[in-house]
């Protein structure tokens, strides 16, 4: 089923025909909105993993409060990380779930709570083999901030490898949801019109644009929305510098910027490592 786009609701709503249209009706929030709204089942990250994200962040929460905050999923995820051979559990086996969060430590329960859950809200999708190169991206960005973020100190390295995970959420959406319209993007691509403004033809908004106003439905921070729906023409209101961090990774792990490119163009931007930083350190980040 082909979903409708702002424009053509615009167009039946006014009695214009698809002829008559012009790409500039509407305003862009109007248009994300009308997008947001068709899509009658669009997933949410569970209640459970907000909560217990949040307890993470918590200095005063315990291993063993996390440990019954978290449901059966989520426990027997941690669980298998704490006994994989990462983590040395090969000759023993961790069956309490709080022992198993004291072994990985409060970082890796995170990073293994939102990635596992952020990719099961979309186990849904009708090609998952289509979406690998996707979520093999989302996966490389969020690897890359975590670290650039704490080279460069930002205060949340949660924050920069979410905004790495979940930045092209909204490309995700038009594939599962926008199916006919994606393919008419795709071909605008495959005749030389630049990606960006190929879905704007289409849809009369981005797949960033899509990506902040879902991240704003999920309740996450503002300053993390603002970063996904900002991710490519920078016009960050909230918070640049995670914004940087975000653009320059995925500019990074697009292969449109070197490493050195990348720490340059944080030098223009006035952003400065510490001097006495050493590549061997990123291990504390990881």
């Amino acid at each position: 089923m082909r979903l409708e786009t702002p424009l053509d609701l615009a167009g039946r709503n006014m009695g214009i025909t698809a002829s008559e249209k012009s790409p500039s009706q509407g305003k862009k929030k109007t248009a994300i909105d009308q997008v947001i709204q068709q899509i009658e089942h669009l997933p949410t990250l569970p209640q459970v993993v907000m909560r217990v994200l949040a307890m993470a962040e918590s200095p005063r929460v315990s291993a063993i409060e996390l440990a019954k905050a978290m449901d059966q999923s989520l426990a027997a995820k941690v669980l298998k990380m704490a006994n994989s051979a990462y983590y040395g559990g090969r000759g023993r086996n961790i069956s309490s779930i709080h022992q198993a969060i004291m072994l990985v430590g409060f970082e890796a329960v995170k990073e293994i709570i939102l990635t596992t859950s952020f990719f099961h809200t979309f186990h849904d999708a009708q090609d998952v083999q289509a979406l690998q190169p996707l979520w093999q991206h989302y996966l490389e960005c969020a690897m890359i901030a975590k670290p650039t973020a704490w080279m460069y100190r930002y205060d949340s390295l949660d924050e920069a490898y979410l905004s790495g995970l979940t930045h092209d959420i909204g490309m995700l959406v038009i594939q599962q949801y926008f199916s006919d319209q994606c393919r008419e993007i795709e071909k605008k691509r495959e005749l030389g019109r630049e990606w960006l403004q190929a879905e704007r033809d289409v849809l009369e908004l981005t797949h960033a644009d899509i990506g902040g106003k879902i991240a704003e439905r999920w309740g996450f921070p503002a300053n993390l929305a603002d970063s996904i729906a900002h991710h490519h023409d920078c016009g960050w209101t909230v918070n640049p510098v995670l914004g940087k961090i975000l653009h320059y990774a995925d500019q990074y792990i697009s292969g449109k910027l070197s490493f050195p490119s990348m720490l340059e163009a944080f030098k223009q931007e006035g952003m400065n490592f510490p001097a006495t930083w050493d590549s061997s350190d990123l291990s504390s980040a990881e």
